[in-house]
Protein backbone atom coordinates (compact mmCIF):
# COMPACT_ATOMS: atom_id res chain seq x y z
CA UNK A 1 0.00 0.00 0.00
CA UNK A 2 0.87 3.27 -1.26
CA UNK A 3 1.08 6.08 2.06
CA UNK A 4 0.53 9.67 0.88
CA UNK A 5 1.52 12.15 3.29
CA UNK A 6 1.29 15.60 2.92
CA UNK A 7 3.16 18.04 5.75
CA UNK A 8 0.78 21.45 5.23
CA UNK A 9 2.19 24.46 6.79
CA UNK A 10 1.31 28.47 6.69
CA UNK A 11 3.03 28.83 3.73
CA UNK A 12 4.23 25.50 2.10
CA UNK A 13 2.89 21.74 1.89
CA UNK A 14 5.28 19.09 1.13
CA UNK A 15 3.84 15.45 -0.32
CA UNK A 16 6.03 12.26 0.80
CA UNK A 17 5.31 8.85 -0.90
CA UNK A 18 6.14 5.85 0.96
CA UNK A 19 5.97 2.61 0.00
CA UNK A 20 5.56 -0.45 1.34
CA UNK A 21 9.50 -0.63 2.43
CA UNK A 22 8.80 1.91 4.14
CA UNK A 23 11.07 4.05 1.41
CA UNK A 24 10.05 7.64 0.33
CA UNK A 25 9.85 7.09 -3.17
CA UNK A 26 8.39 10.21 -4.62
CA UNK A 27 8.16 13.88 -2.77
CA UNK A 28 6.39 17.06 -3.95
CA UNK A 29 6.35 20.87 -2.78
CA UNK A 30 3.96 23.40 -3.13
CA UNK A 31 4.19 27.12 -2.07
CA UNK A 32 0.67 26.77 -0.45
CA UNK A 33 -0.65 26.94 2.94
CA UNK A 34 -3.03 28.16 5.22
CA UNK A 35 -1.98 31.57 4.99
CA UNK A 36 -3.46 31.54 1.49
CA UNK A 37 -6.85 30.15 2.92
CA UNK A 38 -6.90 33.53 5.15
CA UNK A 39 -6.08 36.19 2.46
CA UNK A 40 -8.60 34.46 -0.20
CA UNK A 41 -11.23 33.61 2.16
CA UNK A 42 -11.46 30.58 -0.34
CA UNK A 43 -12.20 27.49 1.83
CA UNK A 44 -12.06 25.14 -0.80
CA UNK A 45 -8.42 26.07 -1.95
CA UNK A 46 -6.26 23.56 -0.34
CA UNK A 47 -8.18 20.89 -0.95
CA UNK A 48 -8.27 21.96 -4.61
CA UNK A 49 -4.60 22.32 -4.51
CA UNK A 50 -3.58 19.49 -2.49
CA UNK A 51 -5.61 17.36 -4.44
CA UNK A 52 -4.09 18.39 -7.71
CA UNK A 53 -0.71 17.71 -5.99
CA UNK A 54 -2.25 13.99 -5.09
CA UNK A 55 -2.89 13.25 -8.39
CA UNK A 56 -0.19 14.85 -10.54
CA UNK A 57 2.00 12.94 -8.06
CA UNK A 58 -0.25 9.36 -8.78
CA UNK A 59 0.22 9.79 -12.68
CA UNK A 60 4.04 10.41 -12.53
CA UNK A 61 4.44 7.13 -10.38
CA UNK A 62 2.13 5.50 -12.97
CA UNK A 63 4.18 6.41 -15.54
CA UNK A 64 7.37 5.09 -13.78
CA UNK A 65 5.35 1.90 -13.36
CA UNK A 66 2.31 0.11 -14.38
CA UNK A 67 1.63 -1.39 -11.03
CA UNK A 68 1.07 1.44 -9.05
CA UNK A 69 -2.29 2.31 -10.33
CA UNK A 70 -3.54 -1.04 -9.05
CA UNK A 71 -2.04 -0.54 -5.48
CA UNK A 72 -4.12 1.08 -2.90
CA UNK A 73 -3.46 3.95 -1.84
CA UNK A 74 -3.93 6.36 1.99
CA UNK A 75 -4.10 9.44 2.32
CA UNK A 76 -2.43 11.41 5.62
CA UNK A 77 -2.06 14.68 6.45
CA UNK A 78 -0.74 16.72 9.65
CA UNK A 79 0.03 20.66 10.35
CA UNK A 80 -2.10 23.76 9.71
CA UNK A 81 -4.25 21.88 7.65
CA UNK A 82 -6.34 20.80 10.86
CA UNK A 83 -6.47 24.70 11.54
CA UNK A 84 -10.11 26.44 10.86
CA UNK A 85 -7.73 27.93 7.42
CA UNK A 86 -6.98 24.04 6.49
CA UNK A 87 -9.18 21.32 5.50
CA UNK A 88 -11.31 20.58 8.33
CA UNK A 89 -10.50 21.65 11.84
CA UNK A 90 -9.77 19.50 14.33
CA UNK A 91 -9.27 20.46 18.27
CA UNK A 92 -5.71 20.67 19.92
CA UNK A 93 -5.44 17.21 22.13
CA UNK A 94 -4.25 18.19 25.43
CA UNK A 95 -0.52 17.22 27.21
CA UNK A 96 1.08 14.46 27.78
CA UNK A 97 0.82 13.59 24.18
CA UNK A 98 3.55 10.50 22.98
CA UNK A 99 2.91 8.95 19.89
CA UNK A 100 0.01 6.17 21.00
CA UNK A 101 -2.38 9.41 21.86
CA UNK A 102 -1.89 10.93 18.54
CA UNK A 103 -2.42 7.41 17.16
CA UNK A 104 -5.53 7.40 18.71
CA UNK A 105 -6.43 10.37 18.05
CA UNK A 106 -6.19 10.47 14.34
CA UNK A 107 -9.34 11.35 12.75
CA UNK A 108 -10.91 10.44 9.40
CA UNK A 109 -12.72 12.55 6.77
CA UNK A 110 -14.45 12.36 3.79
CA UNK A 111 -13.33 15.02 1.43
CA UNK A 112 -15.89 14.72 -1.32
CA UNK A 113 -15.64 17.35 -3.26
CA UNK A 114 -11.48 17.38 -4.67
CA UNK A 115 -9.82 13.90 -3.30
CA UNK A 116 -13.12 11.93 -3.22
CA UNK A 117 -11.37 10.00 -0.34
CA UNK A 118 -10.66 9.21 2.93
CA UNK A 119 -8.55 11.56 4.72
CA UNK A 120 -6.68 11.11 7.79
CA UNK A 121 -5.50 14.03 10.01
CA UNK A 122 -3.37 14.01 12.89
CA UNK A 123 -4.13 16.74 15.46
CA UNK A 124 -1.79 19.55 16.67
CA UNK A 125 -1.65 19.46 20.56
CA UNK A 126 -2.30 22.28 23.57
CA UNK A 127 -0.03 23.09 26.70
CA UNK A 128 -2.71 22.01 29.04
CA UNK A 129 -4.78 18.19 29.92
CA UNK A 130 -7.95 18.03 28.01
CA UNK A 131 -10.80 19.27 29.61
CA UNK A 132 -8.98 22.02 31.15
CA UNK A 133 -10.63 25.44 31.48
CA UNK A 134 -9.51 28.17 29.91
CA UNK A 135 -9.81 31.43 31.39
CA UNK A 136 -8.48 35.56 31.26
CA UNK A 137 -6.36 34.22 34.64
CA UNK A 138 -4.79 31.12 33.26
CA UNK A 139 -4.28 31.87 29.45
CA UNK A 140 -0.76 32.17 29.88
CA UNK A 141 -0.48 28.56 30.26
CA UNK A 142 -1.81 27.57 26.90
CA UNK A 143 0.52 27.32 24.28
CA UNK A 144 -0.37 25.10 21.14
CA UNK A 145 0.99 23.31 18.00
CA UNK A 146 0.43 21.73 14.55
CA UNK A 147 2.90 20.07 12.42
CA UNK A 148 5.61 20.06 15.18
CA UNK A 149 4.25 17.25 17.19
CA UNK A 150 5.09 14.57 14.32
CA UNK A 151 8.40 15.58 13.98
CA UNK A 152 9.14 15.54 17.52
CA UNK A 153 7.67 12.00 17.18
CA UNK A 154 10.11 11.83 14.25
CA UNK A 155 13.10 12.69 16.38
CA UNK A 156 12.33 10.66 19.29
CA UNK A 157 12.23 7.73 17.04
CA UNK A 158 15.21 8.40 15.55
CA UNK A 159 17.30 7.12 18.92
CA UNK A 160 19.62 10.00 18.51
CA UNK A 161 22.19 9.30 21.56
CA UNK A 162 22.32 12.27 22.83
CA UNK A 163 18.73 12.53 23.61
CA UNK A 164 18.24 9.35 24.93
CA UNK A 165 21.67 8.91 26.42
CA UNK A 166 23.41 11.69 27.66
CA UNK A 167 22.71 13.23 30.74
CA UNK A 168 25.83 13.91 32.39
CA UNK A 169 25.65 17.56 32.77
CA UNK A 170 21.78 17.18 34.30
CA UNK A 171 20.95 17.41 38.05
CA UNK A 172 20.09 13.71 39.04
CA UNK A 173 16.27 13.97 39.73
CA UNK A 174 16.14 15.38 35.80
CA UNK A 175 18.48 12.24 34.67
CA UNK A 176 15.97 10.18 36.75
CA UNK A 177 13.05 11.81 34.67
CA UNK A 178 14.87 12.61 31.20
CA UNK A 179 13.48 15.59 30.90
CA UNK A 180 14.76 18.14 28.06
CA UNK A 181 13.66 20.73 25.77
CA UNK A 182 13.60 20.37 21.97
CA UNK A 183 13.49 23.67 19.98
CA UNK A 184 12.34 23.63 16.37
CA UNK A 185 13.03 27.30 15.11
CA UNK A 186 10.65 28.90 12.34
CA UNK A 187 8.19 31.54 12.02
CA UNK A 188 6.34 30.65 15.01
CA UNK A 189 9.38 29.22 17.18
CA UNK A 190 7.93 26.16 18.66
CA UNK A 191 9.72 24.59 21.93
CA UNK A 192 8.97 21.19 23.46
CA UNK A 193 9.37 20.20 26.84
CA UNK A 194 9.96 15.97 26.43
CA UNK A 195 10.17 13.76 29.36
CA UNK A 196 10.10 10.11 29.15
CA UNK A 197 9.07 10.12 25.76
CA UNK A 198 6.10 12.23 25.69
CA UNK A 199 5.54 16.06 25.28
CA UNK A 200 4.84 17.85 28.62
CA UNK A 201 4.63 20.76 27.86
CA UNK A 202 4.47 23.54 25.31
CA UNK A 203 6.47 27.16 24.93
CA UNK A 204 5.39 28.92 21.52
CA UNK A 205 6.76 32.27 20.19
CA UNK A 206 7.02 34.52 17.43
CA UNK A 207 10.72 34.84 15.73
CA UNK A 208 10.84 34.38 12.01
CA UNK A 209 7.84 36.43 11.06
CA UNK A 210 8.47 39.10 13.70
CA UNK A 211 11.80 39.34 12.36
CA UNK A 212 10.12 39.68 8.74
CA UNK A 213 7.56 42.39 10.39
CA UNK A 214 9.90 44.35 11.63
CA UNK A 215 12.00 44.47 8.78
CA UNK A 216 9.30 45.38 5.78
CA UNK A 217 6.48 46.99 8.43
CA UNK A 218 8.99 49.13 10.49
CA UNK A 219 10.97 52.37 10.96
CA UNK A 220 13.80 49.70 11.14
CA UNK A 221 13.25 48.76 7.69
CA UNK A 222 16.07 50.62 6.84
CA UNK A 223 18.58 49.25 8.78
CA UNK A 224 18.13 45.52 7.74
CA UNK A 225 17.78 46.00 4.01
CA UNK A 226 20.86 45.66 1.55
CA UNK A 227 21.48 49.03 0.01
CA UNK A 228 23.32 47.46 -3.12
CA UNK A 229 21.66 44.35 -5.37
CA UNK A 230 23.59 41.97 -3.65
CA UNK A 231 19.95 40.20 -2.21
CA UNK A 232 16.97 39.76 -4.12
CA UNK A 233 14.97 37.99 -1.14
CA UNK A 234 13.99 41.23 0.65
CA UNK A 235 12.23 39.08 3.62
CA UNK A 236 15.77 37.10 4.29
CA UNK A 237 17.59 36.80 7.98
CA UNK A 238 21.26 36.50 8.25
CA UNK A 239 23.42 35.11 6.12
CA UNK A 240 24.94 31.68 7.64
CA UNK A 241 28.05 33.32 6.34
CA UNK A 242 27.97 36.05 7.72
CA UNK A 243 26.69 35.36 11.19
CA UNK A 244 28.09 38.20 13.61
CA UNK A 245 28.16 36.19 16.89
CA UNK A 246 29.68 38.98 19.06
CA UNK A 247 26.45 41.04 17.38
CA UNK A 248 24.24 38.09 18.26
CA UNK A 249 25.23 38.33 22.35
CA UNK A 250 25.17 41.69 22.42
CA UNK A 251 21.34 41.57 21.24
CA UNK A 252 20.64 39.42 24.11
CA UNK A 253 22.63 41.32 26.34
CA UNK A 254 20.73 44.81 25.32
CA UNK A 255 17.15 42.14 25.46
CA UNK A 256 18.19 41.51 29.39
CA UNK A 257 19.26 44.94 30.13
CA UNK A 258 16.52 46.69 28.49
CA UNK A 259 13.73 45.07 27.68
CA UNK A 260 12.06 44.48 23.97
CA UNK A 261 10.67 47.64 22.87
CA UNK A 262 14.64 49.57 23.39
CA UNK A 263 16.60 46.35 22.46
CA UNK A 264 14.88 46.44 18.40
CA UNK A 265 15.11 50.24 18.30
CA UNK A 266 18.68 49.89 19.10
CA UNK A 267 18.74 48.57 15.30
CA UNK A 268 18.02 51.80 14.35
CA UNK A 269 20.76 53.76 16.63
CA UNK A 270 23.26 50.86 14.70
CA UNK A 271 22.44 52.13 11.32
CA UNK A 272 22.58 56.02 12.39
CA UNK A 273 25.76 55.97 14.74
CA UNK A 274 27.97 53.16 14.05
CA UNK A 275 29.71 51.86 10.86
CA UNK A 276 27.86 48.14 11.14
CA UNK A 277 27.03 46.43 8.46
CA UNK A 278 23.11 45.35 7.09
CA UNK A 279 24.46 41.32 8.89
CA UNK A 280 25.63 42.72 11.97
CA UNK A 281 22.31 44.45 12.23
CA UNK A 282 20.80 41.19 11.37
CA UNK A 283 22.61 39.29 13.74
CA UNK A 284 22.36 41.79 16.52
CA UNK A 285 18.14 41.44 15.94
CA UNK A 286 18.68 37.71 15.97
CA UNK A 287 20.33 38.04 19.44
CA UNK A 288 16.99 39.99 20.68
CA UNK A 289 14.62 37.37 19.29
CA UNK A 290 15.82 34.44 20.15
CA UNK A 291 17.02 35.80 23.40
CA UNK A 292 13.62 35.76 23.94
CA UNK A 293 12.95 32.07 23.46
CA UNK A 294 15.86 31.49 26.34
CA UNK A 295 13.77 33.60 28.37
CA UNK A 296 10.41 32.47 27.59
CA UNK A 297 12.41 28.74 28.49
CA UNK A 298 13.62 30.19 31.71
CA UNK A 299 10.58 32.08 32.91
CA UNK A 300 8.69 28.34 32.34
CA UNK A 301 11.03 26.01 33.78
CA UNK A 302 13.49 27.74 35.78
CA UNK A 303 17.57 28.19 35.96
CA UNK A 304 18.21 24.16 36.98
CA UNK A 305 20.68 22.53 34.25
CA UNK A 306 18.90 21.47 31.31
CA UNK A 307 19.70 19.95 27.87
CA UNK A 308 18.47 21.86 25.04
CA UNK A 309 18.56 20.88 21.60
CA UNK A 310 17.69 23.04 18.07
CA UNK A 311 15.94 20.49 15.59
CA UNK A 312 17.04 21.04 11.35
CA UNK A 313 18.53 24.77 11.71
CA UNK A 314 22.20 24.86 11.97
CA UNK A 315 22.09 28.48 12.00
CA UNK A 316 19.54 29.27 14.85
CA UNK A 317 21.67 26.49 16.84
CA UNK A 318 24.78 28.66 16.85
CA UNK A 319 22.73 31.62 17.98
CA UNK A 320 20.89 30.00 20.57
CA UNK A 321 24.14 28.38 21.31
CA UNK A 322 25.62 31.50 21.52
CA UNK A 323 23.36 33.53 23.84
CA UNK A 324 23.24 30.29 26.24
CA UNK A 325 26.78 30.18 26.54
CA UNK A 326 26.90 34.21 27.63
CA UNK A 327 23.64 34.44 29.68
CA UNK A 328 22.30 30.66 30.29
CA UNK A 329 25.27 28.80 31.05
CA UNK A 330 23.09 26.50 33.00
CA UNK A 331 21.70 25.53 29.53
CA UNK A 332 23.61 23.07 27.08
CA UNK A 333 22.69 23.56 23.67
CA UNK A 334 23.54 20.50 21.12
CA UNK A 335 21.96 20.73 17.06
CA UNK A 336 20.21 18.14 15.55
CA UNK A 337 20.38 18.10 11.84
CA UNK A 338 17.19 16.67 9.48
CA UNK A 339 17.59 14.01 7.14
CA UNK A 340 15.95 15.50 4.04
CA UNK A 341 15.44 12.06 2.46
CA UNK A 342 13.92 10.86 5.76
CA UNK A 343 12.80 14.00 7.68
CA UNK A 344 11.42 14.11 10.82
CA UNK A 345 8.15 14.90 9.71
CA UNK A 346 8.04 11.60 7.83
CA UNK A 347 9.22 9.14 10.42
CA UNK A 348 6.58 10.89 12.93
CA UNK A 349 4.15 9.57 10.75
CA UNK A 350 5.42 6.18 9.69
CA UNK A 351 5.50 5.55 13.47
CA UNK A 352 2.11 7.35 13.92
CA UNK A 353 1.11 5.06 11.26
CA UNK A 354 2.58 1.81 12.47
CA UNK A 355 0.26 2.69 16.21
CA UNK A 356 -3.00 3.33 14.50
CA UNK A 357 -2.48 -0.49 12.87
CA UNK A 358 -1.98 -1.95 16.17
Amino acid sequence: MLKFYFDSGTTNTRLYVIDEKGDVIQIMEKSIGSKDVSLSGDKNLLARELSAMYFETKDKLQYKSKNINDMNDVIWMSGMITSANGIVEIPHIGVPVGKKKLASCVQKFYEGKFFKKDIYFIPGIKSVPDGTEITVENVYKINNMRGEETEIIGILEEKIPDIHHDYKTLTSDSEKSGTFVLIMPGSHTQIAVVKDGKITDIISTITGELFKALKSQTILASSLEETSEKSSNHDSKVDANNLDLNMVETGAKNLEAFGFNRAIYIVRSLLLFTDSSVEQRKSYLEGVLNGGVLKAIKAVLGSAPLNIYVCGNENQFKIIRTIAEKIYPEYRVSFIENNKSMPFSVLGFKAIYACSET
